[in-house]
């Protein structure tokens, strides 16, 4: 039979409740600290998007222009950045360093550390198969996917295994170089890997000649610009080995983005729009692009893209000629392409994390570089927009009004999406750095610490 219960408070129980007024007062400012969006770099939008169900931290600063990135298997992160801190980030070498971060709070623990120097320039992508890390980096003569060999662990420094070096005639490349690439397992054939990358076009709105780039290293031939090519290569007793070089695409002005679907295993990339004549290159002729070429395709006839002559117009969506593949989403203003937020530049894509919500979950993120050497509300053309590659939809979740700078490096993890900031200040070697989106399990902390502390008086309260 229950007793009942009086309303006199014992000096003893007038401190428990204060106990509990304390550590539920505790708990709500760590929740309300932890979800202020003032503590964060900066804040995500769009349409079905709650920004309770993500931590956004500043991972780590002070990098000098960071781009591509990778997670090694111990869960830090290797990026690629320059070995310089004089703004060059043309003709400066690279270098690769790992940043960790031990306690898993969304910030590296220290400056890291290098596991490989003396790069060529302009260090871009990365990605990795087995014990394989493969970057790409390029001049405006010259450029390579370099493949490098972990050591026996991922703390060990890397060692260079192999490359595929690309020469370009005629005047060069000053518009754009290899900024891409991804990987696969060869279909059948067991052991044997692809490497997809682009080649961008010398100039901004004309065809390159064709037959202007010239392959050597493990593989040898020659190629074109404007496109993405594939090798194939085995690493066996003798060392690594090329084969198959293959054109996929053509008509693709700078396909400076490529990923795999991870189940379809179809090939999605961007492309740059065409500048525009006049002011400074601001308002472009034609918009950046979203492509794909199904699985199945990979490999058969040579798709043409379009560039430079069958294009959408910017903001008016009118299609210039004819002729090539037609794109899967293009990127006008938002919501009216008159005179909405723009988004000019794109970079490297990915598709989002898996444990993200389910309103993202199936989309794609792509970054936009925007105006070169501006950041923050200067800079109104650089969001990271979500895409829905089923349907062309699309929103910029980081939008123009943050202040960032350029959002062009991203890495998909299981539960993150990590954001290479190349220069937060708008063009400063010592301004780069990477942010870390992670979506936060429910319930949310905050209430796992009000429930513990409720939990806690409960005991004390039997005990007195």
């Amino acid at each position: 039979m229950l007793r009942e219960k009086t309303n006199v408070v014992t000096p003893a129980r007038q401190g428990t409740r204060a106990s509990l007024a304390a550590l539920a007062a505790a708990a709500l400012l760590c929740f309300a600290t932890f979800c202020d969006a003032a503590v964060q770099p900066f804040q995500v939008s769009g349409p079905g998007v709650n920004p309770a169900d993500f931590r956004i931290t500043t991972f780590a600063t002070g990098l000098d222009f960071p781009y591509g990135m990778l997670q090694l298997s111990d869960g830090s992160l290797l990026v690629a950045t320059r070995t310089s801190t004089n703004d060059d980030f043309f003709s400066a070498p690279s270098k690769l360093l790992r940043l960790t971060d031990t306690n898993h709070d969304g910030i590296a623990d220290g400056p890291g550390t290098v596991l490989y120097s003396g790069l060529p320039t302009r260090a871009t992508s990365l990605a990795q198969t087995g014990n394989l890390i493969l970057v790409t980096t390029a001049s405006d003569t010259a450029a390579s996917v370099t493949i490098l060999r972990q050591g026996v662990s991922p703390a060990a420094p890397l060692t260079s295994a192999a490359s595929i070096d690309l020469t370009f005639g005629g005047s060069g490349h000053p518009y754009h170089q290899v900024h891409a690439l991804a990987l696969r397992d060869t279909p059948a054939q067991p052991g044997s890997h692809d490497v997809f990358f682009n080649i961008g076009s010398a100039q901004n709105d004309t065809a390159t000649a064709l037959g202007d780039v010239t392959f050597s290293g493990i593989v040898s031939g020659t190629g074109n610009s404007d496109s993405i090519y594939k090798v194939t290569f085995t690493d066996g007793a003798g060392g690594i080995t090329g084969s198959g070089l293959t054109q996929i695409a053509s008509g693709l002005r700078n396909a400076a983005g490529i990923a795999f679907h991870p189940t379809t295993g179809d090939l999605y990339f961007q492309d740059n729009g065409i500048d525009g004549p006049g002011d400074n290159g601001n308002e472009p002729t034609s918009v950046d692009e979203l492509n794909r070429i199904a699985a199945a395709d990979i490999g058969g006839a040579v798709e043409n893209f379009g560039f430079p002559g069958n294009y959408i117009q910017y903001r008016t969506g009118t299609e210039i000629g004819s002729g090539g593949v037609d794109p899967i989403a293009t990127f006008q203003p938002i919501p009216n392409p008159t005179n909405g937020s723009e988004s000019e530049g794109a970079a490297q894509i990915t598709f989002a994390p898996s444990l993200f919500p389910a309103s993202l979950r199936n989309g794609m993120f792509i970054g936009f570089h925007g105006k070169f050497v501006l950041a923050g509300i200067a800079n109104e053309e650089n969001p990271l927009v979500w895409v829905d590659p089923a349907t062309g939809n699309y929103f910029h979740f980081v939008d123009n009004s943050q202040p960032v700078g350029h959002l062009d490096g991203l890495l998909a993890t299981a539960d993150s999406l990590f954001l290479a900031d190349f220069s937060a200040n708008g063009f400063d070697s010592t301004s780069g750095a990477i942010y870390q989106i992670s979506v936060v399990p429910e319930p949310a902390s905050g209430s796992i610490l009000i429930a513990l502390a409720a939990l806690a008086l409960r005991r004390r309260a039997r005990a007195l």
